[in-house]
């Protein structure tokens, strides 16, 4: 097995991202093992990803991937591999037309129906939603996943994440960053991300409330109905460029006049991830251990961990990999993590077009990894699984998209550097909104972010102006 540094995995990484910007023909690229007839050569190698093999005489010579690859600061030359599989991702649609109610539900069953119910306290893996995507009492209903709780740096409160697509997917549209105001494929015109207030059929809403069930589980788009299920509110969202994207993910503040809504000693977990008890607690912090994966545990993941059990529990697909995913079995679900430094493009049906992402990290094994619904799910993997004393389940990654038994994850180590958040272990902190800093601005504006006193701040208001979409830059 080839051994690289840390300092050398990044610049494989740098590679990576450099060889997929540079040509439109090479749809996938990863730093993932070599692979011979099937079976793993136990090398690593940069890898062309494609949807069938050609011929030599049949490409452009352009379009040849290189046989091995020269990088500075690495001593020998980089294997390279080109291998058949899926070359762009799908974001799952979240939005399904309104059903008869209780159609579905009753051909639901374990664990796949618990995951679909309302949870009080909140955890990790279970469904969620946001406001109809065209408005209440419309024909409309929708469904992602609460990936878990971790701690906004920002304010140091408890926030739930999931990703950007399901927390304010109806509001990005086309290949280009919506600025002031924009319209969703329903018709209806949004004025700000993170204000509802002056959103056609938002009456009673001044930021985009957060719902768990999700309406699709509780096939109903009545505000009335929905009002028992909210949790909080859209806090902020990493906002989408043409490429280079490393992120699709989301925050809301929880409520705190709901009642039982959260909990230090629950809300950590994820849904029926096995070994999450007291023998789980870290004996010199004394706060539950499912952390976050440090940059080298999850590059690890193609080394010295390949292999190791991955878990995601999610709104559609309920938990799979091992432990974890009874009544499946651990050998129908095994999954492990096989590229953590993958760039590819993924789909977004709906308000999006094809996006481009680099910095990736590919689950896959002998079941489907993900489905419409799944998005916003935690990917967590076992590290070293064969010693106990220092065996450990910890997140991973925010997963947002898949293809057949592939799902595809934001690296949480980006999550957390990028978006200032960090994990949830158990801390007793304020949850809500605290501390809120407002800027007033005497004219109007277009920008979804401005940079003031070195601080990023959110559009966190409305505009008159028509609808329109740019990015902005």
């Amino acid at each position: 097995m080839s051994n690289y540094t840390e300092q050398e995995l990044q610049l494989l990484t740098d590679k990576v991202t450099t060889l997929f910007n540079s040509n439109d023909n090479w749809k996938g690229i990863g730093v993932q093992h070599k692979e011979k007839n099937g079976q793993l050569t136990g090398d690593l190698a940069i890898t062309l990803t494609v949807d069938k093999k050609l011929p030599a005489g049949e490409l452009d010579s352009n379009d040849l991937f290189p046989e091995s690859i020269t990088i500075p600061g690495i001593t020998d030359p980089v294997q390279t591999d080109v291998q058949v599989g899926e070359t762009e991702f799908t974001a799952e649609p979240i939005c399904y037309t309104l059903p008869t109610p209780g159609s579905d539900e009753s051909g639901w069953v374990m664990p796949v129906s618990g995951s679909r119910q309302t949870h009080r306290p909140i955890m990790g893996g279970i469904g969620c939603s946001i406001m109809p995507p065209n408005g209440y009492s419309g024909g409309y209903v929708d469904t992602g996943t609460l990936g878990g709780l971790c701690i906004d740096l920002d304010d140091n409160t408890v926030v739930g994440v999931s990703n950007n697509h399901v927390l304010g997917g109806y509001q990005l549209r086309g290949d280009m960053m919506p600025t002031s105001a924009y319209e969703n494929a329903n018709g209806l015109t949004y004025w700000s991300l993170l204000s509802a207030n002056d959103t056609t059929e938002s009456t009673g809403e001044t930021r985009y409330p957060v719902y768990q069930r999700s309406s699709y589980d509780e096939y109903t788009s009545t505000k009335s109905s929905l009002d028992d299920l909210k949790i909080g509110t859209v806090k902020r969202a990493y906002p989408f460029t043409s490429s280079n994207n490393k992120l699709d993910v989301a925050v809301f503040a929880l409520d705190t006049t709901v009642s039982n809504l959260f909990s230090k000693t629950e809300s950590w977990k994820q849904y029926l991830l096995a070994r999450q008890d007291e023998d789980m607690v870290d004996a010199v912090q004394g706060l539950s251990a499912l952390g976050f994966a440090t940059t080298a545990e999850i590059d690890s993941l193609m080394t010295t961990q390949s292999g190791a059990p991955c878990f995601k529990s999610g709104r559609t697909y309920g938990p799979l990999g091992w432990p974890g995913s009874e009544p499946y079995g651990s050998s129908v679900c095994s999954l492990s993590a096989y590229t953590v430094t993958y760039a590819g493009n993924v789909s977004y049906s709906g308000n999006l077009d094809s996006l481009g992402f680099i910095e990736q990290i590919r689950i896959r094994g002998t079941t489907d990894a993900s489905a419409g619904g799944d998005s916003g799910s935690f990917w967590c993997a076992l590290f070293n699984e064969g010693n106990p004393s220092l065996s450990a389940w910890k997140i991973i990654g925010l997963h947002f998209a898949g293809g057949g038994d592939v799902g595809m994850a934001n690296r949480i180590d980006n999550v957390t550097s990028m978006f200032n958040l960090s994990a949830y272990r158990g801390e007793d902190l304020d949850i809500g909104y605290k501390n809120t800093d407002i800027k007033i601005i005497d004219t109007r504006q277009s920008a979804v972010t401005a940079r003031i006193g070195g601080k990023m701040y959110w559009q966190a208001g409305s505009t008159n102006s028509s609808a329109t979409g740019r990015f902005d830059t």
